[in-house]
């Protein structure tokens, strides 16, 4: 996924949000409003999970080797625990 596809997804999540608030000020029902919290949280963990996935060498780059291994183990756990 390039970087603009990244970004596409986070505006798909920005939407997502204001049509959360939407739903919170309106008082709708408590389902609606969960769904959309549900439908961000999806939204934004695999706007995350590919981020890293895509960048990831290249984040690691710039820090030491035993850092770097710490790094990824605790990326690895962040996405398979997603």
């Amino acid at each position: 996924m390039r970087k603009n596809t990244i970004t596409q997804r986070l505006n798909i999540v920005k939407g997502q949000i204001d049509g959360l608030i939407n739903l919170i000020e309106k008082q709708e029902d408590c389902r609606k409003v969960t769904e959309q919290f549900y439908a961000i949280n999806a939204g934004l963990k695999k706007a995350i999970e590919k981020y890293f996935k895509d960048n990831l060498s290249s984040c690691l780059k710039s820090i030491n080797l035993k850092k770097r291994k710490t790094v990824e183990f605790f990326l690895k756990e962040l996405v398979e625990n997603k």
